[in-house]
């Protein structure tokens, strides 16, 4: 028995499509697992440093900033503060309180965490932050890109308010001028454990690098059955194997 191949234009076609697509996604993934795991030996290496001030954190290099550890005495007022929408937890609606504190000559974003709140959104939650000085540590938040809004997103004209996200550079001018004090550019998110904050257990990525490593063998393994697919689709193999096989 020869070994034949009958091409079909338009199983070639959907092969020819959907194989790359699905060896691209697969890698892709490894590449994210990458990424991830970068970002958690980053925090691990950045733990172990000393904890700095924020005033000390704005003479670093911006490559150096992301994670590192920070104390300070920060000085809080009750209206100070922002929410940001829509974030989810344990498949719970709520918010992320952003309070501006006062740390010597600089007016801080400190992210004191999450807190539920109502689904219909009809009642925003009420937020009652620390009085007064209160040393807290934290670490500095530095996210990966801009963020997706929907529409603007002005600082609120009173506060405090509700936004989508927080975007510091954009607000800096009028925030100057609202809290009388330089701006600290970045977030800092409270410690887990600290007593000013709310719920504040923050994931270091929202995907482990062995999830993306799962996906990846899910779609080379797409790939593969779709190859064996077109083989045995576009030729006589499985009969040539038999055939191979079965002879003395």
């Amino acid at each position: 028995m020869k070994l034949r191949v009958e091409l079909d234009w338009r199983t070639t076609l959907a092969t020819a499509l959907l194989l790359p697509t699905l060896l691209v996604l697969g890698f892709w993934q490894l590449d994210r697992a990458e990424e991830k795991a970068a970002l958690i030996d980053r925090l691990e290496a950045r733990r172990a440093l000393p904890a700095i001030s924020p005033q000390s954190a704005i003479r670093l290099p911006e490559n150096e900033l992301a994670d590192r550890r920070v104390v300070m005495d920060a000085h809080f007022s009750p209206n100070h503060y922002v929410l940001l929408d829509n974030r989810l937890r344990g498949g719970k609606f709520g918010y992320e309180v952003i309070a501006f504190a006062e740390v010597g000559q600089l007016a801080v974003a400190l992210n004191l965490g999450w807190v539920q709140g109502d689904a219909s959104r009809q009642v925003l939650p009420e937020i009652f932050l620390p009085q007064g000085v209160h040393t807290v540590s934290g670490r500095l938040y530095q996210p990966s890109g801009d963020a997706f809004m929907l529409g603007d997103n002005p600082l609120p004209a009173q506060l405090p308010g509700v936004v989508q996200q927080l975007t510091l550079l954009a607000w800096r001018d009028e925030l100057q001028a609202r809290l009388n004090h330089a701006v600290f550019p970045l977030e800092i998110r409270v410690g887990e454990f600290d007593p000013v904050g709310f719920d504040a257990t923050w994931a270091i990525v929202n995907q482990t690098p062995a999830k993306h490593q799962g996906y990846a063998v899910q779609w080379f393994t797409m790939a593969a059955a779709l190859g064996l697919a077109f083989i045995f689709r576009s030729t006589n193999l499985w009969q040539w194997l038999r055939y191979r096989i079965g002879r003395p």
